[in-house]
């Protein structure tokens, strides 16, 4: 008589009421989780968005900023500038309010004698019909309003509300939007049509969209796991069983990563229901080997002998996919990072559970509700060979030349579609179509100039150095270089700043802009523009004025295209600048040249790390290198479906789309070693190769098949969600599992019917 050691099942009832408590403790702490909705942790890994925004930061001194697009055929008409006045003043009433800036709240230098003033913009009162069209006309034409302010066919401006205001909790976020929403409401009409975009707003809609995702993906998620799991085992208790401890688990697991120091966000929330997934794959492996156990030994044996089938197989297993999970940790980005080291966490503590206090619970649930895991025949001798694993292994052994060439032949276009997988990293596109802060920021991008913007500084070497002529004028040939590359929407610079004072000074209306050609003059603007505090003397060169910036624009160009536009730029200036200038590019090109590299360093590292873990641990728990890399070598498979359909939609890579392949190595290789360790298994006991391989896939395949289909239904789900590189990642792995599945019951069995060990 076999009897387990398991305290877990030898002293269910006390070691189960002991952990009752912990349990209790753990979904407690679950309830006290948050979810960070930061939406800078979409620009991780798109450095283009992040000098952007980081730029743009810089010299609105940090503060919160929301910025409002009007659209309308009437912005410049008397009707309209009354329109953009109202909305100016009424965001001017909003608590915490710093400064507003739009065509009717802001100021440009103009000649008075011989000094420079600021004037209104727009001046208030009624104007003639000539005024407005110069208005105009300045407004689309000029370098530092156009794009800027007003788009260049005219009919869209922004307006640039900059607050200090306490935003550290969902609740004062969204105080603010609804606020501010509020504020714009009875501007919004059929003739003016009103958008707001700011960082609380953005947060607060991911948060929105994130609680809208899940009331739809949880259900149709719990039906489809429910069906299949019910199909598998065919037991109302089993299932009920398996539920109960599936559930418990999940409301545990919050609790436990927040303990451990890690955060919840949108982009890594999906870590909860994939491990949710894996523990139900754990469960259904200990439940049918359970069921298949003689039904004439006692509880405690069935419930050994389960454990002696299960419990190293699942232990590998269990390694396996935390490897794949931690080879996650070298990525470059934090989210990422974070990603596979609580998924390490969750592994753990699944493990524990379904092999500890999990095992307790379905101990006592057996002893209640013994119906649970009655069969009609738990005796595996009386298997009349017809079952349907049986027959697939042997269809494969039939065909074993036919399937080993196709399997083999599957590798080639994958190693050419590695190399032309999709480096176009947009934090744009994290966004759903549908939503309001991407609708925004593609209008800004098609109408106004683009999104992208990098900078070259031109050091000169010393304080105030940037105020000479000779440093003037070959910024300015860069800048000039620059725009006839014709890759560029916009250009700004020290050098056109002050040709633009210098155009006032001399009254000068047309369209060319011409540097200063005296010292004296020169200085008379730096003063002027020093006195009022400029804004875009703060954005054009640093404090000391020792650098000055040449800030370049773009639409939102594939990053190839972007970085040779950038090149080119750079390689003239380094070429043309004067003696002592220095010319960097560190805040651009460099960044996204690095940041690409690094993404795809990291990706390369990670699978590396994840295949030569495994083939040490598969080697170790099998004792077989030819095993370990067999298995491991039909593994690939998936991963090369997953190449091969992601180089051929150009999915791109992200911080969530660049975790799919070492999760779905990790987790695919799981039913391999299942199958693998009950075939070795059955081989000691002296069963020929062909018939232990058929057993195997009788005792292993519906287990196996029953966790693939659940990780596939899990994965499918996500297609529904509103971020397009969650639903990317969804379809992606879902196909990568439905390969797993077929490598392991169609092209495994190849290798293991031999008379080699």
């Amino acid at each position: 008589m076999h009897i387990s050691r398991n305290p877990f099942v030898r002293f269910p009832g006390f070691l189960f009421v002991c952990f009752l408590f912990v349990v209790g403790w753990l979904v407690w702490q679950s309830t006290k989780v948050s979810i960070d909705t930061n939406p800078l942790t979409l620009l991780e890994s798109d450095q283009r968005h992040q000098e952007t925004f980081d730029r743009i930061q810089s010299f609105l001194n940090h503060d919160t900023v929301v910025v409002v697009s009007i659209e309308s055929d009437n912005i410049f008409s008397q009707a309209g500038f009354n329109h953009i006045r109202a909305i100016s003043n009424a965001l001017g009433q909003q608590p915490g309010l710093v400064d507003v800036k739009s065509l009717t709240h802001s100021v440009k230098p103009v000649r008075r004698g011989l000094s420079l003033v600021m004037e209104p913009f727009v001046p208030a009162g009624r104007l003639s019909g000539d005024q407005i069209a110069a208005i105009r006309q300045f407004s689309v034409t000029h370098p530092l309003v156009r794009n800027i302010m007003v788009s260049p066919d005219g009919k869209i401006t922004l307006i640039t509300a900059a607050y200090k205001r306490d935003l550290s909790t969902p609740a004062l976020r969204q105080a603010f939007r609804d606020e501010t929403n509020q504020q714009l409401a009875p501007f919004d009409t059929p003739d003016y049509t009103i958008r707001s975009i700011s960082l609380p707003f953005i947060a607060e809609e991911i948060s929105d969209s994130f609680l809208r995702d899940l009331k739809l993906v949880l259900p149709v998620t719990t039906l489809v796991i429910l069906l299949v799991i019910g199909l598998t085992l065919r037991s109302f208790p089993c299932l009920v069983l398996l539920l109960l401890s599936e559930l418990t688990l999940v409301a545990m697991l919050p609790g436990v990563l927040g303990l451990a120091g890690f955060s919840l966000s949108p982009y890594n929330l999906l870590l909860l229901p994939l491990l949710g997934a894996i523990n139900l794959t754990m469960l259904t492996h200990q439940l049918t080997a359970l069921r298949r156990t003689d039904a004439g030994l006692t509880m405690d044996e069935r419930f050994a002998a389960m454990l002696r089938e299960v419990f190293r197989p699942s232990l590998f297993a269990a390694i396996t996919t935390a490897i794949g999970l931690g080879s996650l940790a070298v990525s470059v980005v934090s989210q990422v990072q974070a990603f596979g080291v609580s998924g390490i966490v969750g592994i753990t503590v699944i493990f524990a559970w379904n092999f500890g206090p999990g095992l307790s619970f379905l101990r006592l649930g057996c002893r209640a509700w013994p119906s649970s895991i009655r069969l009609g025949t738990n005796d595996l001798s009386q298997s009349d060979g017809r079952s349907l694993f049986r027959r697939l292994g042997q269809a494969a052994l039939a065909k074993r030349w036919p399937a080993g060439v196709a399997f083999t032949t599957l590798l080639l276009p994958a190693l050419v579609a590695a190399g032309q997988l999709n480096l176009d990293i947009r934090a744009i596109r994290f966004l759903s179509p549908d939503s309001p802060t991407r609708q925004m920021a593609e209008m800004v991008d098609a109408r106004m100039g683009g999104i992208n913007i990098v900078q070259l500084d031109f050091d000169s070497g010393r304080p105030n150095g940037i105020n000479r002529l000779d440093f003037l004028r070959g910024m300015q040939a860069v800048q000039e270089f620059a725009e006839d590359t014709g890759g560029f929407s916009s250009t700004y610079s020290y050098a056109s700043l002050m040709a633009m004072m210098n155009g006032i000074w001399k009254s000068d209306d047309s369209d060319t802009l011409s540097l200063p050609t005296h010292p004296l003059t020169l200085n008379l603007f730096v003063l002027a523009l020093k006195a009022t505090n400029y804004p875009f003397l703060q954005a054009l060169c640093d404090e000391s004025q020792q650098t000055a910036h040449l800030v370049l624009r773009t639409v939102d160009l594939p990053s190839g295209e972007f970085v040779r536009l950038l090149e080119s730029v750079e390689q003239f200036a380094k070429e043309t600048a004067p003696n002592g200038v220095t010319i960097s590019a560190e805040a651009g090109l460099h960044t996204i040249l690095q940041a690409d590299r690094e993404i795809v360093d990291a990706q390369l590292s990670s699978l590396v790390i994840t295949l030569i873990a495994m083939l040490a641990v598969m080697a170790m728990l099998w004792r077989s290198v030819r095993l370990a890399v067999v298995s491991l070598g039909v593994s690939l498979m998936p991963l090369a479906v997953l190449a091969i359909l992601a180089a051929g939609f150009a999915v791109p890579l992200n911080s969530i789309t660049a975790m799919i392949a070492a999760l779905v190595l990790g987790i695919s290789i799981d039913d391999a070693v299942h199958l693998v360790t009950h075939w070795l298994l059955l081989r000691k006991q002296g069963v020929e190769p062909a018939a232990a391989l058929a057993q195997s896939l009788e005792a292993k395949g519906p287990a196996i098949l029953c966790t693939s289909l659940i990780l596939i239904g899990f994965s499918v789900a996500l297609v529904w969600v509103s971020f397009p590189p969650v639903q990317q990642f969804g379809w992606l792995s879902a196909a990568a599992y439905g390969a797993a599945l077929v490598a392991v019951l169609w092209a495994l069995p190849l290798f293991l019917a031999t008379n080699r060990r």
